[in-house]
């Protein structure tokens, strides 16, 4: 019986030389679908001159069983690469019952590496303009719509972290320090009503150290240094939701608190 953790590998296919082929999507395709005992085609190896020459037919049972696909390019030939000096192997795992655990097997040495690649023929050129065609159909299409789409959010008082901090503060005291995924969602929350804050506005608002929260607003926001909103903080572009200026009697009560 094999332990679950045992890491044996058996080596008895290890004196299997194999190929590892790359071959088109589409023929990966036609193989994966073909049912389970069906031949998949020929291989013919001849000599030319000393030098293998191996072409590929597949099996007209297969394009039968696949016949959605109109055009099939049926003939390929195999360019041999070597394995330019590589150590390659191919391995096998094989899940057992929870006794017996995972079996792992070396199945075969890589020696050769194959390009599988089509003969040009009327149905490839056939099944390379399909290929064209469907590629360059869009993606995304547009939707006119015959009436105007109603939104299903509604504004809110306060977002569900604002809730529950508020509650956490009142069960455990003022300034606890809350995560900063939190405390970025009581900011945003804040900047959705005024563009700008000064910082011990927004300590009043969060109740959290300063110090903590010159951290998080350094990460979403900026720190204004030009006339008009001089030591003040606003979001950054790229987390506003409204870029509509505020009105300036907003901004003057934020400057007298």
């Amino acid at each position: 019986m094999t332990d679950p953790g045992d890491k044996t590998l058996d080596l008895s296919g290890a004196k299997h030389d194999v190929w590892l082929v790359k071959v088109p999507k589409y023929l990966a395709t036609q193989w994966l679908n073909a049912p389970d005992g069906m031949s998949v085609g020929k291989l013919r190896i001849t000599k030319n001159a000393g030098r293998a020459e191996v072409t590929y037919s597949m099996d007209k049972n297969l394009t039968q069983a696949n016949s959605s696909e109109k055009f099939l390019a049926t003939d390929h030939k195999f360019v041999l690469q070597g394995t330019c000096g590589q150590s390659l192997a191919v391995f096998s795992t094989t899940s057992g019952s929870n006794q017996k655990g995972e079996k792992r097997a070396m199945e075969g040495r890589v020696v050769q590496k194959v390009d599988c690649r089509p003969i040009v023929s009327h149905n490839y050129m056939q099944l390379k303009r399909a290929q064209m065609i469907e590629a360059s159909k869009p993606q995304r299409t547009t939707k006119q719509l015959a009436e105007a789409v109603k939104t299903v959010y509604k504004p809110v008082t306060k977002i569900k972290e604002q809730i529950e901090y508020d509650a956490m503060k009142k069960e455990k005291g003022k300034k606890m320090r809350v995560d900063k995924d939190v405390l970025q969602s009581i900011l945003f929350n804040a900047f959705e009503k005024h563009q700008y804050y000064n910082i011990k506005d927004l300590q009043n608002i969060t109740q959290q150290p300063v110090p903590f929260l010159k951290e998080v607003l350094r990460e979403i926001g900026m720190y204004n240094k030009h006339p008009g909103h001089r030591h003040m903080w606003e979001l950054k572009p790229e987390y506003r939701h409204d870029k509509v200026e505020e009105k300036k009697e907003d901004s003057d009560d934020i400057d007298s608190s």
